[in-house]
């Protein structure tokens, strides 16, 4: 999504959507792997990277507006490996309940997320027509 017509909210609900769908994607990833021996467990963070671009953004006065939706946009998800947990005597670090439990809550966040992305867009198109 680009040029103004879409507010930072929109941006940051699509930069939401992106970290949830890479969140689901590593989860999947160890669900498969769980039977591999040596396989370390993968988490993703997104909140950290965010908020480091939103500081920066915050310490140019002068370009505060574009520079926010610069931030917000260069924002991305990262995946990290948890070298150092160890479920099986394989040496695998994958919980399989644990997972399964966070795919549930992120199909639930990724609903919120596409219901908020849906309330914003219709909000637009009702705004466009003059309704």
């Amino acid at each position: 999504m680009s040029g103004y017509l879409f507010t930072n909210s929109l941006l940051m609900l699509e930069r939401a959507l992106d970290f949830q769908w890479t969140k689901q994607s590593v989860i999947n990833d160890n669900i498969v792997n769980a039977e591999t021996p040596n396989y370390k467990a993968k988490y993703v963070t997104f909140e950290e990277a965010l908020d480091a671009s939103i500081r920066s953004a915050a310490l140019n006065p002068d370009r505060r507006m574009s520079s926010m939706r610069s931030a917000i946009g260069s924002a991305r998800p990262r995946v990290h490996v948890a070298e150092y947990e160890s479920m099986r005597m394989d040496d695998n670090g994958v919980n399989v309940a644990e997972q399964e439990t966070e795919a549930t809550r992120n199909a639930f966040q990724m609903e919120y997320t596409i219901d908020a992305i849906n309330s914003n867009l219709t909000l637009m198109r009702t705004l466009i027509r003059g309704q």
